[in-house]
Protein backbone atom coordinates (compact mmCIF):
# COMPACT_ATOMS: atom_id res chain seq x y z
CA UNK A 1 0.00 0.00 0.00
CA UNK A 2 3.35 2.50 0.60
CA UNK A 3 4.23 2.26 -3.30
CA UNK A 4 1.05 1.29 -4.66
CA UNK A 5 0.06 5.10 -5.86
CA UNK A 6 3.41 5.98 -7.20
CA UNK A 7 3.57 2.73 -9.15
CA UNK A 8 -0.11 3.39 -10.72
CA UNK A 9 1.17 6.85 -11.57
CA UNK A 10 4.02 5.27 -13.29
CA UNK A 11 1.59 3.07 -15.08
CA UNK A 12 -1.20 6.07 -16.13
CA UNK A 13 1.57 7.86 -17.14
CA UNK A 14 3.97 5.11 -19.12
CA UNK A 15 0.99 3.37 -20.11
CA UNK A 16 -1.41 0.09 -18.79
CA UNK A 17 -0.14 -2.45 -21.26
CA UNK A 18 3.22 -1.88 -19.68
CA UNK A 19 1.96 -2.09 -16.17
CA UNK A 20 0.60 -5.14 -17.10
CA UNK A 21 4.23 -6.57 -19.02
CA UNK A 22 5.91 -5.39 -15.31
CA UNK A 23 3.39 -7.20 -13.56
CA UNK A 24 4.27 -10.49 -14.87
CA UNK A 25 7.89 -9.76 -14.47
CA UNK A 26 8.16 -8.24 -11.55
CA UNK A 27 5.76 -11.33 -9.80
CA UNK A 28 8.37 -14.03 -12.07
CA UNK A 29 11.46 -12.63 -10.14
CA UNK A 30 9.47 -12.75 -6.44
CA UNK A 31 8.55 -16.54 -6.80
CA UNK A 32 11.70 -17.53 -8.04
CA UNK A 33 13.25 -16.18 -4.64
CA UNK A 34 10.95 -18.72 -2.75
CA UNK A 35 13.89 -21.40 -3.63
CA UNK A 36 16.52 -18.96 -1.61
CA UNK A 37 17.78 -19.87 1.71
CA UNK A 38 18.60 -16.62 2.48
CA UNK A 39 16.04 -14.35 4.72
CA UNK A 40 16.77 -11.21 2.97
CA UNK A 41 16.61 -12.63 -0.47
CA UNK A 42 12.79 -14.12 1.18
CA UNK A 43 11.97 -10.47 1.99
CA UNK A 44 13.05 -9.03 -0.92
CA UNK A 45 10.95 -11.37 -2.85
CA UNK A 46 8.09 -10.51 -1.02
CA UNK A 47 8.47 -6.88 -0.99
CA UNK A 48 8.83 -7.25 -5.31
CA UNK A 49 5.42 -9.73 -5.15
CA UNK A 50 4.22 -6.77 -3.03
CA UNK A 51 4.47 -4.27 -5.88
CA UNK A 52 3.78 -6.69 -8.87
CA UNK A 53 -0.04 -7.23 -6.99
CA UNK A 54 -0.19 -3.74 -6.86
CA UNK A 55 0.29 -3.69 -10.39
CA UNK A 56 -2.25 -6.71 -10.98
CA UNK A 57 -5.08 -5.34 -9.21
CA UNK A 58 -5.06 -2.05 -11.50
CA UNK A 59 -2.92 -2.15 -14.88
CA UNK A 60 -5.08 -4.59 -16.83
CA UNK A 61 -8.98 -3.37 -15.43
CA UNK A 62 -7.26 -0.03 -16.49
CA UNK A 63 -6.36 -0.82 -19.61
CA UNK A 64 -9.71 -2.86 -20.46
CA UNK A 65 -11.63 0.54 -19.48
CA UNK A 66 -9.56 3.04 -21.62
CA UNK A 67 -9.37 0.46 -24.63
CA UNK A 68 -13.17 0.03 -24.26
CA UNK A 69 -13.17 3.99 -23.99
CA UNK A 70 -11.10 4.29 -27.16
CA UNK A 71 -13.45 1.77 -29.20
CA UNK A 72 -17.07 3.39 -27.77
CA UNK A 73 -17.82 -0.43 -26.57
CA UNK A 74 -18.51 1.01 -22.78
CA UNK A 75 -21.41 -0.51 -22.38
CA UNK A 76 -20.41 -3.73 -22.71
CA UNK A 77 -18.03 -3.51 -20.39
CA UNK A 78 -20.18 -5.56 -17.20
CA UNK A 79 -20.77 -8.03 -19.41
CA UNK A 80 -16.96 -8.54 -19.83
CA UNK A 81 -16.02 -8.47 -16.54
CA UNK A 82 -18.54 -11.00 -15.71
CA UNK A 83 -16.92 -13.23 -18.35
CA UNK A 84 -13.56 -12.30 -17.40
CA UNK A 85 -14.43 -13.76 -13.62
CA UNK A 86 -15.99 -16.70 -15.17
CA UNK A 87 -13.25 -17.33 -16.43
CA UNK A 88 -11.27 -16.48 -13.57
CA UNK A 89 -13.04 -19.27 -11.85
CA UNK A 90 -12.92 -21.82 -14.05
CA UNK A 91 -8.81 -21.00 -14.24
CA UNK A 92 -8.88 -21.46 -10.14
CA UNK A 93 -10.57 -24.54 -10.12
CA UNK A 94 -8.07 -26.13 -12.62
CA UNK A 95 -5.30 -24.52 -11.03
CA UNK A 96 -5.99 -26.44 -7.78
CA UNK A 97 -5.62 -29.61 -9.98
CA UNK A 98 -2.27 -28.69 -11.41
CA UNK A 99 -1.02 -27.46 -8.37
CA UNK A 100 -1.14 -30.78 -6.36
CA UNK A 101 0.04 -32.30 -9.62
CA UNK A 102 3.46 -30.31 -9.44
CA UNK A 103 4.20 -30.50 -5.45
CA UNK A 104 3.95 -33.83 -5.96
CA UNK A 105 6.87 -33.44 -9.12
CA UNK A 106 8.85 -30.87 -7.65
CA UNK A 107 8.13 -30.46 -4.19
CA UNK A 108 6.24 -27.89 -2.09
CA UNK A 109 8.04 -24.91 -4.68
CA UNK A 110 6.72 -26.88 -7.52
CA UNK A 111 3.21 -24.95 -7.68
CA UNK A 112 5.59 -21.29 -7.96
CA UNK A 113 7.64 -22.92 -10.81
CA UNK A 114 4.43 -23.67 -12.41
CA UNK A 115 3.32 -20.30 -11.86
CA UNK A 116 6.08 -18.69 -14.32
CA UNK A 117 5.25 -20.60 -16.95
CA UNK A 118 1.47 -18.67 -16.77
CA UNK A 119 3.10 -15.85 -16.20
CA UNK A 120 4.85 -15.89 -19.07
CA UNK A 121 2.05 -16.94 -20.74
CA UNK A 122 0.02 -14.41 -19.96
CA UNK A 123 2.77 -11.81 -20.84
CA UNK A 124 3.19 -12.94 -24.64
CA UNK A 125 -0.50 -12.91 -24.85
CA UNK A 126 -0.95 -8.88 -23.93
CA UNK A 127 2.42 -8.00 -25.38
CA UNK A 128 1.11 -9.33 -28.97
CA UNK A 129 -2.71 -8.65 -28.83
CA UNK A 130 -2.87 -5.69 -26.63
CA UNK A 131 -2.56 -1.69 -27.63
CA UNK A 132 -0.87 0.40 -25.36
CA UNK A 133 -3.19 3.17 -23.56
CA UNK A 134 -2.12 5.75 -21.65
CA UNK A 135 -4.37 8.14 -19.19
CA UNK A 136 -6.37 10.19 -20.78
CA UNK A 137 -4.80 13.92 -20.25
CA UNK A 138 -7.80 16.33 -19.55
CA UNK A 139 -8.37 19.10 -16.99
CA UNK A 140 -9.16 16.95 -14.49
CA UNK A 141 -5.45 15.71 -14.63
CA UNK A 142 -3.90 19.49 -14.21
CA UNK A 143 -3.69 20.90 -10.82
CA UNK A 144 -2.87 24.40 -12.36
CA UNK A 145 0.55 23.62 -12.22
CA UNK A 146 1.64 21.60 -14.83
CA UNK A 147 1.67 18.66 -12.85
CA UNK A 148 -0.76 16.34 -14.25
CA UNK A 149 -2.35 13.10 -13.35
CA UNK A 150 -0.46 13.28 -9.60
CA UNK A 151 -1.32 11.38 -6.11
CA UNK A 152 -2.44 14.68 -4.41
CA UNK A 153 -4.65 15.43 -7.70
CA UNK A 154 -6.15 11.53 -7.59
CA UNK A 155 -6.80 12.04 -3.68
CA UNK A 156 -8.00 15.40 -4.32
CA UNK A 157 -10.98 13.80 -7.16
CA UNK A 158 -11.92 11.09 -4.33
CA UNK A 159 -12.80 13.16 -0.96
CA UNK A 160 -14.27 16.08 -3.36
CA UNK A 161 -16.77 12.85 -5.05
CA UNK A 162 -18.94 11.33 -2.63
CA UNK A 163 -19.75 8.17 -5.63
CA UNK A 164 -15.84 7.75 -5.21
CA UNK A 165 -15.40 7.85 -1.39
CA UNK A 166 -18.53 4.88 -1.32
CA UNK A 167 -17.18 2.64 -3.77
CA UNK A 168 -13.64 3.02 -2.39
CA UNK A 169 -16.07 1.69 0.93
CA UNK A 170 -17.17 -0.68 -0.21
CA UNK A 171 -14.26 -2.15 -1.98
CA UNK A 172 -11.99 -2.07 1.19
CA UNK A 173 -14.85 -3.33 3.22
CA UNK A 174 -15.79 -6.03 1.27
CA UNK A 175 -12.42 -6.95 0.45
CA UNK A 176 -10.77 -7.12 4.22
CA UNK A 177 -13.78 -9.38 4.90
CA UNK A 178 -12.62 -11.31 1.93
CA UNK A 179 -9.10 -11.75 3.39
CA UNK A 180 -10.48 -12.34 6.86
CA UNK A 181 -12.50 -15.21 5.84
CA UNK A 182 -9.71 -16.86 3.73
CA UNK A 183 -7.59 -16.96 7.07
CA UNK A 184 -10.23 -18.77 8.91
CA UNK A 185 -12.73 -20.66 6.32
CA UNK A 186 -9.50 -23.82 6.78
CA UNK A 187 -10.07 -23.67 10.87
CA UNK A 188 -13.77 -23.12 10.49
CA UNK A 189 -14.26 -26.07 8.17
CA UNK A 190 -11.54 -28.44 10.05
CA UNK A 191 -13.06 -28.06 13.50
CA UNK A 192 -16.53 -28.54 12.48
CA UNK A 193 -15.63 -32.06 10.42
CA UNK A 194 -14.19 -33.15 13.24
CA UNK A 195 -16.49 -32.42 15.84
CA UNK A 196 -18.72 -34.59 13.21
CA UNK A 197 -17.14 -37.38 12.16
CA UNK A 198 -14.43 -37.24 14.60
CA UNK A 199 -10.77 -37.05 15.63
CA UNK A 200 -8.34 -38.31 13.09
CA UNK A 201 -11.04 -37.15 10.79
CA UNK A 202 -9.15 -35.52 7.25
CA UNK A 203 -10.62 -32.59 5.70
CA UNK A 204 -11.05 -32.53 2.29
CA UNK A 205 -9.56 -28.70 1.52
CA UNK A 206 -9.02 -29.60 -2.48
CA UNK A 207 -12.80 -30.77 -2.53
CA UNK A 208 -14.21 -27.82 -0.36
CA UNK A 209 -11.92 -25.10 -2.60
CA UNK A 210 -13.28 -26.42 -5.82
CA UNK A 211 -17.01 -26.32 -4.25
CA UNK A 212 -16.19 -22.43 -3.08
CA UNK A 213 -14.80 -21.92 -7.03
CA UNK A 214 -17.98 -23.31 -8.49
CA UNK A 215 -20.24 -21.39 -6.17
CA UNK A 216 -18.01 -18.30 -7.41
CA UNK A 217 -18.11 -19.26 -10.89
CA UNK A 218 -22.19 -19.85 -10.55
CA UNK A 219 -22.02 -16.24 -8.97
CA UNK A 220 -20.48 -14.87 -12.12
CA UNK A 221 -22.76 -16.12 -14.22
CA UNK A 222 -25.76 -14.46 -12.27
CA UNK A 223 -24.21 -11.27 -12.20
CA UNK A 224 -23.77 -11.51 -16.28
CA UNK A 225 -27.88 -12.50 -16.36
CA UNK A 226 -28.78 -9.68 -14.33
CA UNK A 227 -26.52 -6.91 -16.05
CA UNK A 228 -28.04 -7.76 -19.19
CA UNK A 229 -31.98 -7.18 -18.01
CA UNK A 230 -33.20 -4.06 -19.02
CA UNK A 231 -33.78 -1.09 -16.67
CA UNK A 232 -31.53 -2.90 -13.67
CA UNK A 233 -29.47 -0.55 -12.08
CA UNK A 234 -25.82 -2.89 -11.25
CA UNK A 235 -26.01 -0.70 -7.83
CA UNK A 236 -29.03 -2.23 -6.85
CA UNK A 237 -27.58 -5.75 -7.64
CA UNK A 238 -24.63 -5.28 -5.89
CA UNK A 239 -26.77 -4.04 -2.69
CA UNK A 240 -28.71 -7.14 -2.95
CA UNK A 241 -25.27 -9.11 -2.94
CA UNK A 242 -23.35 -7.53 -0.37
CA UNK A 243 -26.64 -7.77 1.80
CA UNK A 244 -26.48 -11.61 1.13
CA UNK A 245 -22.78 -11.55 2.34
CA UNK A 246 -23.43 -9.91 5.15
CA UNK A 247 -25.84 -12.63 6.33
CA UNK A 248 -23.71 -15.11 5.03
CA UNK A 249 -20.52 -14.28 7.43
CA UNK A 250 -23.31 -13.46 10.41
CA UNK A 251 -24.98 -17.16 9.97
CA UNK A 252 -21.05 -19.21 9.99
CA UNK A 253 -20.27 -16.50 12.61
CA UNK A 254 -23.02 -18.20 14.54
CA UNK A 255 -22.51 -21.20 13.61
CA UNK A 256 -19.21 -21.57 14.79
CA UNK A 257 -19.25 -20.45 18.10
CA UNK A 258 -18.93 -21.85 21.35
CA UNK A 259 -22.29 -22.41 21.32
CA UNK A 260 -23.27 -24.86 18.05
CA UNK A 261 -21.07 -26.45 15.48
CA UNK A 262 -22.75 -27.36 12.17
CA UNK A 263 -21.00 -28.74 9.91
CA UNK A 264 -23.66 -28.45 7.11
CA UNK A 265 -24.24 -24.61 8.47
CA UNK A 266 -20.73 -23.62 8.02
CA UNK A 267 -20.20 -25.27 4.50
CA UNK A 268 -23.78 -23.50 3.68
CA UNK A 269 -22.85 -19.74 4.84
CA UNK A 270 -19.53 -20.14 3.21
CA UNK A 271 -20.93 -21.57 -0.31
CA UNK A 272 -23.24 -18.81 -0.34
CA UNK A 273 -20.40 -16.19 0.66
CA UNK A 274 -18.41 -17.51 -2.31
CA UNK A 275 -21.26 -16.98 -4.91
CA UNK A 276 -21.49 -13.63 -3.20
CA UNK A 277 -17.76 -13.23 -4.02
CA UNK A 278 -18.51 -14.66 -7.76
CA UNK A 279 -21.03 -11.20 -8.27
CA UNK A 280 -18.61 -8.68 -6.31
CA UNK A 281 -15.77 -8.61 -8.70
CA UNK A 282 -17.40 -7.94 -11.97
CA UNK A 283 -20.03 -5.62 -10.18
CA UNK A 284 -17.75 -3.91 -8.60
CA UNK A 285 -15.29 -3.89 -12.14
CA UNK A 286 -18.30 -2.33 -13.97
CA UNK A 287 -19.07 0.52 -11.38
CA UNK A 288 -15.31 1.26 -11.51
CA UNK A 289 -15.86 1.73 -14.72
CA UNK A 290 -18.61 3.69 -14.39
CA UNK A 291 -17.19 6.39 -11.71
CA UNK A 292 -13.40 6.50 -11.66
CA UNK A 293 -12.43 8.75 -14.21
CA UNK A 294 -10.21 7.64 -16.40
CA UNK A 295 -6.79 10.12 -16.15
CA UNK A 296 -6.81 9.04 -12.78
CA UNK A 297 -8.26 5.45 -13.26
CA UNK A 298 -4.53 3.49 -11.95
CA UNK A 299 -3.47 6.00 -8.84
CA UNK A 300 -7.36 6.17 -7.68
CA UNK A 301 -7.41 2.26 -7.31
CA UNK A 302 -4.81 1.99 -5.71
CA UNK A 303 -5.31 4.64 -3.06
CA UNK A 304 -8.94 2.43 -2.13
CA UNK A 305 -5.92 -0.28 -1.53
CA UNK A 306 -4.76 1.93 1.36
CA UNK A 307 -7.54 1.62 3.93
CA UNK A 308 -8.22 -2.26 2.63
CA UNK A 309 -4.62 -3.52 3.92
CA UNK A 310 -4.52 -1.16 7.25
CA UNK A 311 -8.24 -2.75 7.98
CA UNK A 312 -7.08 -6.39 7.45
CA UNK A 313 -3.61 -5.68 9.17
CA UNK A 314 -5.79 -4.48 11.79
CA UNK A 315 -7.68 -7.34 12.16
CA UNK A 316 -5.06 -9.59 12.18
CA UNK A 317 -3.21 -8.08 15.44
CA UNK A 318 -6.33 -8.82 16.71
CA UNK A 319 -7.25 -11.94 15.31
CA UNK A 320 -6.74 -14.19 19.00
CA UNK A 321 -8.24 -11.75 20.84
CA UNK A 322 -10.95 -12.26 18.25
CA UNK A 323 -11.64 -15.90 17.96
CA UNK A 324 -13.00 -17.50 15.40
CA UNK A 325 -16.53 -16.61 15.73
CA UNK A 326 -15.34 -13.28 15.79
CA UNK A 327 -13.28 -12.84 13.61
CA UNK A 328 -16.36 -14.03 10.92
CA UNK A 329 -18.59 -11.36 13.06
CA UNK A 330 -16.30 -9.01 12.39
CA UNK A 331 -16.17 -9.51 8.73
CA UNK A 332 -19.98 -9.94 8.80
CA UNK A 333 -20.34 -6.19 10.54
CA UNK A 334 -17.99 -5.33 7.38
CA UNK A 335 -19.79 -6.26 5.12
CA UNK A 336 -23.60 -4.59 6.29
CA UNK A 337 -21.64 -1.33 6.41
CA UNK A 338 -20.34 -1.97 2.67
CA UNK A 339 -24.50 -2.30 2.13
CA UNK A 340 -24.95 0.66 3.75
CA UNK A 341 -22.46 2.57 1.42
CA UNK A 342 -23.51 0.65 -1.25
CA UNK A 343 -27.00 1.25 -1.00
CA UNK A 344 -26.29 4.91 -0.71
CA UNK A 345 -24.81 4.82 -3.91
CA UNK A 346 -27.90 3.48 -5.93
CA UNK A 347 -30.33 5.91 -3.96
CA UNK A 348 -27.46 8.79 -5.85
CA UNK A 349 -27.56 6.64 -9.23
CA UNK A 350 -31.26 6.52 -8.93
CA UNK A 351 -31.62 10.57 -8.37
CA UNK A 352 -29.27 11.00 -11.25
CA UNK A 353 -30.91 8.34 -13.95
CA UNK A 354 -34.08 10.41 -13.01
CA UNK A 355 -32.85 14.15 -13.60
CA UNK A 356 -31.34 12.65 -16.82
CA UNK A 357 -34.81 11.02 -18.10
CA UNK A 358 -36.41 14.28 -17.14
Amino acid sequence: PILGPSIEKATDKYGRKAGTLAFALLYSIGVATIKSNELWVLFAGRAIVGCALSLLFTAPEAWVNGEAGRTNLREYLGETFGLAFTGDALVAIMAGKLASWAASVRGVTGPFDLSIVFLAAGAVVSGLFWKENKAAVGAAADNGDGKKGSIRDAFDIVCGDQKLMLIGAVQSLFESAMYIFILQWPPAVSAAVTSYFGEGAITPFGTIFSCFMTCSLLGSLLFGKLFKRKNTLTEGTATGMLAASALSMALAAYFTSGATTSLAGIIGAFLLYEACVGMYFPAIGTLRSKYVPDENKSVILSLFGIPLNSLVVLAYLFIKQLGMSGALGLSSAALAIATGCMARLRSIARKDEAATAA
